[in-house]
């Protein structure tokens, strides 16, 4: 029987939050885990007015309406991760910890990340199934766009913690990268209204 869930499910079948992380634990330490990395690709935004051989990070942001491209070399970005367990009374555990979800990926990364790895730190990965081009260039985007979201709030709170002292010149840094991101998070968000209504103009066709 194969049950898949997300973290909050996942975690309800336990007394504390500890006994959750050590079930996943020692079931990996007894081999019954099996952990994948779902990849999505990177979406570079471009400018209508460069060729697309250029990598500059720069663009138009003037382009209407934005335009974003997957370069070959470019790294992909983290879907998902997923953890199947094998366990004889409950058969096979499916837990999914998307990206976009802040508190499973969080919780992931701190809790389980750096166990589940193999010898040489890595993950098992795979590309996530999604064979329709809007559909997958829309995830992706959504995925860009979150994580952006959470480097601004990061970003804030360095900024204004009473704790942290911030020097001018890193203060100015970090306003430029959060113009930067925001920019880019505005493309983003034009550019997938911009899917959209083709994907509604393929269906009234």
């Amino acid at each position: 029987m194969n049950t898949q869930m997300n973290l909050e499910t996942f975690i309800s079948m336990f007394n504390t939050e500890t006994d959750a992380i050590d079930y996943i634990l020692d079931a990996h330490d007894d081999g019954r885990v099996e952990t994948i990395e779902y990849t999505i690709p990177f979406y570079t935004l471009i400018s209508q007015s460069k060729p697309q051989t250029d990598t500059s990070s720069e663009y138009d942001r003037l382009a209407q309406p934005p335009r974003f491209i997957v370069y070959s070399n470019h790294a992909p970005q983290t879907h998902s991760y997923e953890v199947r367990i094998t366990d004889a009374e409950h058969g096979e555990l499916l837990i999914e910890f998307p990206r976009t979800c802040y508190k499973s990926s969080t919780w992931f990364n701190k809790h389980l990340l750096n166990h589940l790895c193999d010898a040489w730190g890595a993950i098992e990965r795979q590309e996530v199934n999604i064979t329709d081009d809007y559909d997958l260039e829309r995830t992706a985007l959504n995925i860009q766009r979150e994580i952006n979201f959470r480097r601004m709030h990061r970003i804030q709170r360095e900024t204004t913690s009473a704790d942290n002292y911030v020097t001018i010149e890193q203060f100015e840094q970090n306003c430029r990268a959060v113009v930067e991101m925001l920019d880019e998070n505005n493309a983003i968000s034009e550019r997938i209204q911009y899917i959209d209504s083709l994907e509604r103009l393929d269906k009234l066709a």
